[in-house]
C-alpha cells in the first residue's frame, strides 16, 4: 500500500498558534489531493530538502534557498510562490543607523555584524556575495559576527547598539532605494528614518510552495487552483494565514530565473559565504 502524502515542516517551536495553522491547512489540502496528509517534522531546513531529495516529503513551504536546492536537483517543482505586500520578490541589504560610524563600503572594516542565519538568503548570503562581489574582503569587514535568528532581532541589535551593520529583507519604492515595505520594522522597532543602506541585492524570490517532481504536473495544477486560484477557498485562505501572505501566484520565468541565480551561492564554503 502506498504511503500517505507528506507535508514537510521544520520545528515551530513553543508557537502554538503555528502548530494549529499547520494543522489546518494540512487537514483542509486533504481535500485537493484527495487523501489524509500526515505531517513530516525535519530538523532544520538542510533536512527538509534533504527529506524532499529522498522522496519522503512531497509538499513543503521553502524558503528561496532550499527552493534552489530542490530545484537544481530536480526534485522538486515550485508550485505557488507567495505574494507580500503585492509583490512575489524582494530586495536584501546591509543596514547600519544612521547616526553610527558606517557611511560606505569602505567603512566595512573591523566592524561587528548581525546576521538572521546562515541558510538565510536576504539575511546572509546574498548580501555578502554581493559585497564579495563589490570587492569588500569579508575576514577584514567583519570582526564580530553575530546569528540571531529573525529580521526582527538584526533590527534590535542594530538599535540597541550590538552590532554596527545587519542584513535584512525590504522591498524599495518604485525602483528607487528608499525603504518601502520591511519585515522588521514594527517587529524590530527600528524607523527607516533612523537607519541607511550601505548595500544591496536582489531581487529573491518570496517563499515557495514546492511539490514532489514525482506527483507529475496534474498535481501541480491541482496545487495552483487551490492555493493561487482560491478553489477552494478554505484552503487559499489557510494557506495565507499560515504564510502571512496576502496571496499566491505562479512561479514565471521570472522567478526561476532567480532561483538560478542562487545555484552558485549555495555550495560555498562557510568561510566564503
Amino acid at each position: 500500500m502506498h504511503r500517505r502524502l507528506r507535508l514537510g515542516l521544520i520545528p515551530l517551536g513553543g508557537d502554538t498558534g503555528a502548530t494549529e495553522r499547520v494543522q489546518a491547512f494540512a487537514d483542509a489540502f486533504a481535500s485537493v489531493v484527495g487523501q489524509p496528509i500526515e505531517l513530516h517534522k525535519a530538523g532544520d531546513y538542510r533536512a527538509l530538502v534533504t527529506a524532499i531529495d529522498q522522496g519522503l516529503v512531497d509538499f513543503a513551504w521553502l524558503p528561496p534557498l532550499s527552493a534552489a536546492r530542490v530545484v537544481r536537483s530536480g526534485s522538486a517543482a515550485p508550485a505557488a510562490i507567495a505574494v507580500r505586500n503585492g509583490t512575489t520578490s524582494y530586495m536584501t541589504g546591509l543596514l547600519t543607523m544612521r547616526s553610527g560610524k558606517v557611511k560606505t563600503l569602505a567603512d566595512l572594516r573591523g566592524v561587528r555584524a548581525a546576521w538572521v542565519d546562515r541558510e538565510s538568503a536576504s539575511g546572509y548570503v546574498v548580501i555578502r556575495a554581493a559585497l564579495r562581489a563589490k570587492g569588500v574582503s569579508l575576514v577584514d569587514a567583519f570582526r564580530d559576527e553575530i546569528f540571531v535568528r529573525s529580521h526582527a532581532e538584526v533590527a534590535r541589535a542594530l538599535r540597541n547598539g550590538d552590532a554596527d551593520v545587519g542584513a535584512t529583507c525590504f522591498n524599495f519604492v518604485s525602483g528607487s532605494v528608499e525603504i518601502a515595505r520591511s519585515g522588521y520594522k514594527d517587529e524590530g522597532g527600528l524607523p527607516h528614518d533612523a537607519v541607511d543602506i550601505v548595500a544591496h541585492a536582489g531581487p529573491i524570490p518570496s517563499d515557495l510552495f514546492a511539490v514532489h517532481t514525482s506527483l507529475g504536473p496534474k498535481m501541480i495544477e491541482a496545487v495552483q487552483h487551490a492555493l493561487v486560484e482560491a478553489r477552494p477557498a478554505a484552503v487559499h485562505e489557510l494557506a495565507k494565514d499560515l504564510m502571512h501572505a496576502d496571496g499566491f501566484g505562479r512561479p514565471a520565468r521570472a522567478h526561476m530565473r532567480m532561483i538560478e541565480a542562487l545555484y552558485e551561492l549555495l555550495d560555498e564554503p562557510l568561510s566564503k559565504r
